[in-house]
């Protein structure tokens, strides 16, 4: 029987989107002001090489997290340029809450879905996160009105790992009280989502509404297409 349910947060519960433009812009314009006149097509490699939220420019040690301070010392390195410490924390600081002055939309039915799952299950979030850490993203889900159906929200940068490493998972079911059995893992992306939520031994439904191709290594339990299909297949579960 089915106790917790278990949310990814991106394409998941919130629609994908992109601030390297204007983060990019700002640290354009940061070095600027400090005197270092940047090409913006070497700033833009340098930034998004780097900052990618699986970048190979870091070994992948045991899923380990990698934290935006020491991205930024490699970016510094590539561009060959000196920052003070007061000058990377103002531009981590700006960086980190860009998402606060444009959120994300919701996914179609993400509210009304977590109201009535809310009234029968424990809910948690389950997230890795790139450069918005989890205090940021946590303010943009109590803004939507929907933190309050969160028992529990797990994210890499506060947890130290990325999925699929089983100790998100493991943390997660430890708040909500539940056995990994009892429980059902939903996100998007099969290599991360569903082979950490498996390989838990926990059930799991592969939001899959941009007709991404399945892989024969990673069977997920169930797909869906949308979130009110969530709903029924937790009820035929009971």
């Amino acid at each position: 029987m089915i106790q917790a349910i278990t949310f990814d947060l991106w394409n998941t519960i919130f629609q994908n989107k992109s601030y390297s433009e204007p983060r990019i812009k700002f640290f354009n314009d940061f070095l600027k002001l400090k005197g270092n006149h940047i090409n913006i097509a070497t700033l833009k490699n340098c930034f998004e090489r780097i900052f990618l939220p699986y970048s190979n420019e870091f070994p992948k040690e045991m899923d380990r997290h990698i934290y935006n301070d020491i991205r930024l010392e490699k970016v510094v390195k590539c561009l060959k340029i000196n920052l003070s410490s007061s000058e990377r924390e103002q531009i981590l600081l700006t960086i980190e809450s860009e998402m606060l002055s444009d959120p994300p939309l919701l996914k179609t039915g993400v509210y009304n879905t977590l109201k009535e799952l809310n009234q029968q299950y424990k809910i948690g979030l389950i997230s890795n996160t790139g450069i918005t850490p989890g205090r940021i993203i946590k303010e943009v889900l109590k803004n939507y009105d929907i933190l309050k159906y969160f028992q529990v929200t797990i994210f890499s940068d506060e947890i130290g790992y990325y999925k699929p490493h089983k100790i998100l998972y493991q943390t997660a079911l430890r708040h909500l009280e539940s056995e990994p059995e009892n429980s059902i893992h939903v996100g998007d992306l099969l290599h991360t989502d569903i082979k950490g939520a498996k390989d838990y031994g926990m059930l799991n439904i592969w939001f899959n509404d941009l007709n991404q191709p399945a892989d024969s290594d990673i069977l997920p339990d169930f797909e869906v297409k949308s979130m009110s299909e969530i709903i029924n297949i937790i009820k035929k579960l009971q």
